[in-house]
């Protein structure tokens, strides 16, 4: 049987964009940076734990990188989806059209714009986007808009970059915009602190972007809006390979069944086989479960009932890796999480595989 998760032979090493973690998995990771930092520099250079962050509207869209390995080439560039590289030419492997689409675009110009009139000098630079619009994903605003590539992260060796100083790092007249150049929000956190009133600032602000997304309507548009993107934003020596941020999102938009309660103030004997339940159906929603479909569209597995193995790991991985937090909190154990999780994305795959073929069938008569 094909491997489909290796990746293609003889092609530029691949480059994932790190994961966007929720608020509780970048709170513990920053302290934890933190604690690190202080014991080796010192309170002055270590990272702060009060900060602003900034707020950018998350667009609903087909993650895209764009990787540039030779400053004196800026012609000469990868494209990447979320999990693989995009070969040329477009087409191979290119579902939802977005080598296609970059294709007509001089990217060069874009790569030269993040160093302005200066000559561009890097080992490796990469912009960060999100390819979105009609017949990319449903649900919102942006989807019934002229496809487009927003541009949301810059990386220059290694470095993520202040958004705040590249926001003319766009080509409007090619539908490639930059998420700067829409309405931003801000809040201040002290990671040391009781979060919690900010926690409920940056959910009023998810709800009113839930409600209309800004950028949707600043291109014509209208709908809802999927969530924020928030960047700590500290000074350049504080900037990292790691991207310093994490995501809120509308409650449509959740991966999980509903939103993560609080832990019970007192301790609540429970049996172990009663806390996975109660984790998984928590854990994995409908969401979910779709976007692992998407990631086997992406990755070019066929949907069919002998690739349930791929559905599944993609399931379970994905779950241990954005509710590693609200895991521990709950105390479910992972080993008997990872089984409740198989079985319960194999009935959902083979119902779903049910359904597209009932569906296909009313379509050929």
């Amino acid at each position: 049987m094909a491997n489909y998760d290796q990746a293609p032979l003889n092609t530029p090493v691949f480059v994932k964009y790190p994961n966007t973690l929720q608020f509780p998995g970048f709170k513990k990771e920053a302290l934890k940076i933190r604690s690190r930092e202080l014991r080796a520099k010192g309170h002055k250079l270590a990272l702060p734990a009060k900060a602003d962050f900034r707020g950018t509207v998350k667009i609903h869209g087909a993650n895209t990188t764009l990787v540039f390995r030779d400053c004196n080439n800026l012609a000469n560039v990868t494209i990447q989806s979320r999990n693989k590289i995009l070969l040329r030419p477009p087409g191979n492997g290119d579902d939802n059209g977005v080598a296609e689409f970059l294709a007509g675009v001089p990217l060069d110009n874009l790569a030269q714009s993040v160093f302005g009139a200066k000559k561009a000098k890097f080992r490796t630079l990469i912009i960060a986007g999100e390819f979105a619009g009609k017949g990319i994903h449903k649900g919102t605003g942006v989807s019934g808009l002229e496809r487009f590539f927003m541009v949301f992260n810059i990386c220059v060796d290694d470095l993520w970059q202040d958004m705040g100083r590249l926001s003319d790092v766009a080509l409007p007249g090619y539908r490639v915009f930059n998420i700067m150049n829409y309405k931003t929000f801000k809040v201040a956190i002290n990671l040391n602190a009781d979060t919690a009133a900010a926690e409920r600032q940056m959910m009023e602000y998810t709800k009113e972007v839930a409600n209309v997304c800004p950028v949707a309507k600043a291109l014509g548009g209208s709908g809802i809006g999927e969530g924020i993107v928030w960047t700590m934003l500290v000074p350049i020596r504080h900037h990292r390979p790691s991207v310093l941020g994490f995501k809120t999102k509308s409650d449509i938009f959740l991966a999980t069944a509903y939103a993560p309660r609080a832990p019970p103030t007192a301790p609540v004997t429970q049996e172990p086989k009663t806390i996975v339940d109660e984790f998984v159906s928590y854990a994995v929603g409908q969401r979910r479960l779709e976007q692992g479909v998407e990631y086997m569209a992406e990755m070019g597995i066929p949907l069919k009932a002998e690739n349930v193995k791929s559905f599944t790991r993609w399931v379970i991985d994905d779950t241990l890796k954005e509710e590693a937090e609200q895991m521990k909190v709950t105390k479910a154990h992972p080993s008997l999480v990872c089984v409740k999780i198989g079985n319960l994305a194999r009935d959902w795959f083979d119902k779903y595989l049910e359904k597209v073929s009932v569906e296909g069938k009313k379509v050929q008569e």
